[in-house]
């Protein structure tokens, strides 16, 4: 549950951010490389977790990895 929970944490705030980047005159990113920067800050996240030994959340990376074949 954790790991659905930060993902749709994650893409809300690569939404929020790119629309500031809009606004203040930046060009929008493609929507790829959006993806790509998402996936890599969950990854991070979740490898950072692994790492600590957080009861519970040994295996979030794993889980993580299944889900994206």
């Amino acid at each position: 549950m954790f790991c659905i929970r930060y993902a749709f944490q994650a893409a809300i705030y690569a939404i929020w951010r790119e629309r500031n980047r809009i606004r203040h005159g930046e060009k929008p990113l493609p929507i790829a490389m959006l993806q790509k920067l998402t996936e890599k800050g969950i990854r991070n996240k979740l490898s950072l977790m692994s790492t600590r030994k957080r009861r519970g959340l040994e295996t979030a990376l794993q889980f993580w990895f299944q889900t994206r074949l």
